[in-house]
Order: C-alpha cells, then structure tokens, then sequence
C-alpha cells in the first residue's frame, strides 16, 4: 500500500475507536440502513470546538412525503463522531468526501455516509501531515476528472485519487490559508486569505491541473475568502478587506483574463451562482445588540449590474442569519442556511424563481450547505 505517500497518515479502525461514542450515545442511534434518492441531500454541520459541539452530518429529502430529515447519519454509521470544524463535503461518483478542518480529516465514505475501507480493511480516513509532521487542516473540496481536490491551511491543494483514495500529489499554492476553490478550463483556482497573517492574502492562486503545478497568481483585494465562476469561465471573488480602511469588495476575474476589476464594494461576504444570476448575501454583525442582519441581492451576469433587490421572496422565513446559500443544479431550488452560532440551524429551500417551498431543521450548528446526492456541490 502507499498510504504512507506524502507522509499522510490514514487512521485505522482500531485507532478510529478512541473517538467511539460512549454507551451514553445507544439511546440515540437511529435505524440504519436508510433509503437514498437522486431527489436527495446531506446538510453538513461545522459544529464548534469551542463549545465542544461536534460536526454532524444529516440527509434530506425534499420531495418525499412527509420528508424527515436523517439525523446524525455519519455517527451512526461508523459508530464515532466527525470531530470539529466541518468544513466542506463533494458527492462524486459513489463516494462522498468530507473535510473536517480542526480535526485535520478528510473521509470517504459511500453515499449513505458509512466509511468505505482500503484493502487492508482500515478506514478511509485522510490526516494529512505536511513535511513537518503538522496537520495541515482540511478546507474546501471540489471533485474533477477523476480526482478530489482539496485545499489546506498549510497552503497545498492535495489531490486525492478517487480509485486508490489516498493522496497522490501535492502542490504548494505560495501562500498560506488557502480557501474556497473553483475549477475554468482545466485549471484550480483558490483565494488566499493569510487568515493568520490578519487577512493579508492578496491573490488568488491559479494550479494548472494537467501538469499540477502552480501556474501564476491574480492579485486581488486584500484577504479573499470566496470564490465562484459561471459557465462561461467568468471568476467571481469576494475579498474581505481589512476591516478598518479598506472595504470588502466583489470582483470579477473575466474568462482568459489574468486581471481582476471590482464590481461593488461592502456588497457581499457570500455568492453563489444560479444561471445568469450571481446571488449575493451579506452578513452584518451588529456589536451591540450582538444580532446578525442579512441583506439579499444579486449580480446580473448579461447585464453586468448589481440588483439591489431580493433574490427569493420575503417574509416566508427568518432569514436574519443567513449563513450559506447553495444552489441546486438539478433543479434551480435555492438552499439558504441560517445559523447564529450556538443553536440548530435550518435550511430554507426556494425554487428558482425565489418561491418558498419549506423548510427544516439541520440538527447541528453552523449549517455550511446543502451536498446533492447527484452529486454536484
């Protein structure tokens, strides 16, 4: 085996059961096995280390009658706890990919969350270590070609072979904190944040996949943290600014550019895109009434103009903490996922006319997004 390549560390199951749930945890074991569909999604919960709350992982599915959501699915399948700092998951092919930041693991698992096994029967848990025996902390994954892709806060995009599941290469983005990733034309884009430098990133990252190696870097405004492209190869980035002087700014990298122009600034801190609309959220913390506001728009990508107006109709859900939006390619129905931080988040499903359709509990904190069992984040 090569599990060792890179000197990434793969947990056995005998190690996986020091984190095993106590007897305490039996009461709460649902029934598995659970029914899947292609109408389906997982909502992936970051949990917090802080309050000792673990991530957890739930399925939904919207279409069936009397939907109910499946709580704490990877729990009690693999009879452990995901660990802190949920970050991100990628459906692709038969498996499922999540990242877990604090706890420094990537897991594979089939569909239905259970751990898949290598051929020497341990669990198919990452812990990738950097040259220095360091974790280098799990954060965004996107799958292609092949391959899952997945960013660390050491400053490497690691790519997973999604046969072998192991890590076959490594590629240094230059810069530390590396965030969300989007993939143009066979090429991975990251924005680098230097969180622990105070956001002092300034560019984002381009890795040319064919021959994986780092390609050049776009400057941008200062500690990027989001990044997004649409069909037509245009890269979209939500800088953070500095939080003093300079504003957080909404940019865009145009297709075949290497330039980026700012398209509004103090407009965003979270995008995703759903056909020709650019959906944009912005999250204000108000330091005294210690409340958190959220004002919706959008960016017209034929027209290139910000919209000033809602992109999904009001007064249907508190959406006062929207944390995250994900848009179902399948289906258009937008995911906004509201989260104040220390109690269950929900998750408020729209269609892609900005009608609301329903909403559920996501049995956990801090709701990072909807996953779509077709396989498409």
């Amino acid at each position: 085996m090569k599990k060792n390549l890179l000197k990434c560390v793969f947990f056995t199951m005998l190690s996986l059961t020091l984190f095993s749930c106590s007897d305490d945890d039996k009461d709460n074991v649902i029934p598995f096995d659970f029914d899947i569909s292609n109408t389906g999604l997982y909502v992936l919960n970051s949990g917090s280390k802080g309050a000792n709350i673990s991530a957890t992982l739930i399925y939904f599915d919207a279409n069936k009658n009397n939907s109910q959501s499946v709580k704490d699915v990877f729990k009690n399948q693999n009879g452990i706890e995901l660990g802190y700092g949920g970050q991100d998951m990628v459906v692709y092919g038969s498996k499922m990919y999540i990242t877990v930041t604090q706890s420094n693991c990537i897991y594979v698992t089939d569909k239905k969350g259970k751990l898949l096994k290598y051929s020497d029967g341990s669990a198919a848990v990452i812990k990738p270590l950097n040259s220095s025996n360091q974790p280098q902390q799990p954060r965004s994954a996107i799958a292609h070609s092949g391959n899952v892709y997945v960013s660390t806060y050491d400053g490497d995009i690691l790519r997973i072979d999604t046969t072998s599941m192991i890590i076959d290469k490594q590629v240094a983005t230059g810069g530390t904190y590396p965030e969300e990733v989007t993939i143009v034309n066979n090429k991975l884009y990251t924005v680098i944040s230097d969180y622990m430098g105070k956001g002092t990133g300034k560019n984002v990252s381009v890795i040319n996949l064919a021959s994986f190696t780092k390609e050049s870097d776009i400057p941008v405004v200062v500690n990027p943290t989001k990044i997004a492209s649409d069909k037509n190869g245009n890269i979209y980035v939500i800088s953070s600014g500095n939080y003093t002087d300079i504003p957080s700014a909404l940019q865009k990298i145009a297709a075949g550019t290497s330039t980026s122009t700012t398209l509004g600034t103090d407009v965003a801190t979270n995008m995703e895109v759903a056909g020709d609309k650019l959906l944009l959220m912005k999250e204000v913390y108000d330091f005294e009434t210690k409340k958190s506001t959220t004002a919706l728009s959008y960016y017209d990508i034929k027209t290139n103009k910000i919209v000033d107006k809602s992109f999904v109709e009001e007064g249907k859900a508190d959406l006062s903490n929207t944390y995250n939006i994900t848009v179902d390619p399948a289906t258009n129905n937008i995911y906004l996922a509201t989260s104040d931080y220390k109690n269950e988040g929900s998750m408020h499903i729209f269609d892609g006319y900005g009608k609301y359709i329903q909403s559920f509990k996501t049995g956990g904190i801090n709701p990072m997004g909807a996953y779509f069992v077709t396989g498409t984040k």
